[in-house]
Parts: structure tokens; sequence; C-alpha cells
């Protein structure tokens, strides 16, 4: 019984905040902005006037890279202090799911990105060097991650599903469900070419926004919530990093 309330605890700060999530009226609303500058001052008056309060139009792209992470990893441990204790660790994870094209990255043998020496969220994970620091990432709870020619979205499904703590029979099947949607779109993710994967991620928020609704009181419903904010923050990323690539190559 304590569980359920402290679920109808988190479940009414999250049913406030999914309202405020930005619909398809003001994705296309700013998508006509011109410009990096001209994007946030729209942006600053509907619902994504706290996403983007960190820039300015004289960001560049892994300003913008590295605050978007960073919203998201401060927004996850929101969330944690709102779901009872048992289940906080199992959210507590779902903060590497903005890493996952990281450590694919990685994984497939390719170069360290740039951007991750300028993301001061990341450097606890890197030695002096700025490699990945193997003991560190193990302190980290994240060494399986990133396993040579491995899968990490697999990976982290595995350990997600090890966090979960005994609960009740309906939690524990919504759950399953939700691992079995999850697991199927990573891989589409992975496999698909880069034309594709917006129509995927918008079909996965599709299907999502009306699981939601249906998973209330439950932990099922929370991880949703927290997956439609990532699937929002990589739709805002694409806006933005966009725009600022193009405004330094008009620069040079």
């Amino acid at each position: 019984m304590k569980t359920a309330c402290r679920f109808a605890y988190a479940q009414a700060r999250i049913h406030a905040r999914y309202a405020c999530l930005p619909t398809d009226a003001d994705w296309e609303r700013l998508a006509g902005a011109r410009g990096l500058a001209g994007f946030f001052e729209e942006a600053r008056n509907g619902a994504l006037r706290n996403w983007v309060k960190p820039f300015s139009g004289l960001s560049d792209s892994h300003d913008i890279e590295a605050g978007l992470r960073a919203f998201y990893r401060e927004h996850v441990a929101e969330v944690v202090a709102w779901v009872p204790r048992p289940w906080q660790a199992a959210f507590r994870w779902t903060r590497w799911l903005v890493l996952i094209p990281l450590f694919d990255h990685l994984a497939r043998g390719e170069a360290m990105p740039a951007w991750v020496s300028r993301d001061h969220g990341l450097h606890r994970l890197f030695d002096g060097k700025g490699d990945l620091n193997t003991a560190r990432l193990r302190r980290a709870g994240v060494s399986s991650l990133l396993v040579s020619d491995g899968d990490p979205a697999a990976a982290w499904l595995l350990e997600w599903r090890q966090r979960w703590p005994r609960c009740r029979p309906v939690y524990l099947r919504n759950l399953a469900l939700l691992e079995i949607l999850l697991a199927r779109h990573l891989a589409e993710f992975r496999r698909a070419s880069p034309e594709t994967t917006w129509a995927l991620r918008y079909r996965l928020r599709e299907h999502l926004g009306l699981l939601f609704h249906q998973r209330l009181l439950q932990p099922a419903g929370v991880f949703i919530y927290l997956i439609l904010v990532l699937l929002d923050l990589e739709h805002l990323r694409s806006e933005l990093v966009g725009r600022a690539l193009f405004a330094a190559s008009e620069a040079t």
C-alpha cells in the first residue's frame, strides 16, 4: 500500500510535467524559426522555455549537446527523488540512456568524439589523457555498456531489469511489456539509416504516449515519461544543432 501511495505522489508531479511536454503544434511552429537566435526567441514563449534557458544565439553545437545531456541527468535525479526508495536505483539507471549512442559509437571501434572532453558531466569517467577509464566506469556501474563489438542498448536493458525490486505482478507484467517494446525499437534504431530514424522515433513516441495513460500509478508510467522526455530532447537537439552548425559555417 505504501508503494502505491508513493507512486501516486510521483504520478501527480509526472502528470503536471507531462502536460507541459511540447506538442506536434509546438514543433511545427518552432520548425519555421530562422536561425538559432530566432529559434530561442520562439522557444522561450512556449513549452520548451525551461529547456532552452541555458543557451543563447552564441551557443555552439558542443554547448548545446552538453547542456541537453545535463538537463536530462538533472531531470532524472528530480524524478528519482519522487519515487519509492526501492525503485530509485532502477530509475536512476535511466540517466545513462542519453549516452547509449556514444557507447554504441565506441563499441564499433570508432574514435572518441571531440565533444566528450567538453562535457563536464562525463569527466569522472575519463583519465587524464581523455580516454575512458575502466575502473571509473566500473565504479559508476556502467562498464557493461562499453564492450567491444557489443550492443550497449541490450546491455542497458539487462542492467535495468536487474534493478527492478520485487513488486506486484501487474507492475512486473507491464514493465516486461515496456522492455520488449524498447528492445525492439532500440534494435531498429541501431540498424536504421539516418533518413529513417526520425520516423522510428515518432512512432515510438506515439506508442508511448498512449501507454502512458494506461500505466497510471505504476512504475512503468514513470519510466515511460522519462523516455518521452529523452525523445523530445533528441528532437530539440536536432533543431538546435542543425542551426548552430549552419551559423558556424556561415561565419567561416
